[in-house]
């Protein structure tokens, strides 16, 4: 968020996600320790080691040079070709140029501004920063003049070579033709509600590939096979349980 806001709460579990991706990952390199090595070793993660791991750009800054990244206002962008700005229709574009000198001559004529690559306000990154607001406040309204996807189909044609991309919300995820390439969100006939949308596998193989294969299992619909499976109980022994409702 930005300087005078609150706090903003994230929705979702991305401490549990990461936590349990960060599991994962050290289950994998505890079997290649195993096959390499020969030993087993016990593996370890938490909620607080996978978030602090997450912020690792914004930590080691801190670490190294004794600074917090500072929240910043949108229209105070330091690099304004690394900021995100509204378009006609109300969507967003966001724009990534970490090295906004090599793009800044050709960004303002694809944007109808040619005359600003050199503006002794913009010419070069250093005045740029000290005319921030001014220079977000010309690329607002330059943005403002046309639809997103007008200003997605300039920036593409133009020979700028731009590194850009669409602010999407979660409703247009599902539309999202990359994420539908990708199987990113896949269908699968599930037993209850039929055709029904899922979130894909986010890692592709080219051998093994992963897949959404069945529905999430009701609850204990799987508890006599684990007792069978893993602790070897028979169907006497399940039965007495489910009789005495302990299972």
């Amino acid at each position: 968020g930005e300087p005078d806001m609150p706090p903003l709460g994230i929705s979702g579990g991305i401490a549990d996600q990461m936590g349990a991706i960060m599991l994962a990952y050290g289950i994998v390199n505890a079997v290649v320790a195993r096959e390499r090595f020969g030993i087993g070793q016990e593996v370890n993660s938490s909620h607080l080691g996978s978030m602090t791991f997450l912020q690792g750009l914004s930590l080691s800054m801190n670490l190294m040079a004794g600074i917090a990244m500072p929240r910043s206002f949108r229209s105070q962008a330091g690099n304004p070709l690394w900021n995100h700005y509204r378009c006609a229709d109300d969507q967003w574009i966001a724009l990534a140029m970490l090295q906004p000198d090599r793009y800044w001559a050709d960004f303002c004529r694809a944007i109808g501004r040619p005359e600003l690559g050199t503006d002794e306000r913009f010419k070069d990154m250093g005045v740029r920063a000290i005319n921030r607001e001014e220079c977000c406040a010309i690329i607002d309204e330059a943005f403002a003049t046309r639809p997103r996807a007008e200003w997605l189909q300039r920036l593409n044609d133009d020979a700028g070579d731009f590194i850009y991309t669409v602010v999407n919300s979660v409703d247009d995820l599902p539309k999202d033709p990359q994420v539908l390439a990708n199987d990113y969100i896949v269908e699968m006939d599930h037993p209850d509600y039929g055709p029904t949308k899922m979130v894909g596998v986010p890692v592709g193989l080219s051998e093994t590939p992963g897949s959404i294969r069945t529905a999430a299992p009701e609850l204990g619909q799987d508890t006599e096979l684990v007792l069978m499976d893993l602790l070897g109980w028979d169907f006497d022994r399940i039965t007495e349980l489910r009789e005495k409702e302990a299972i």
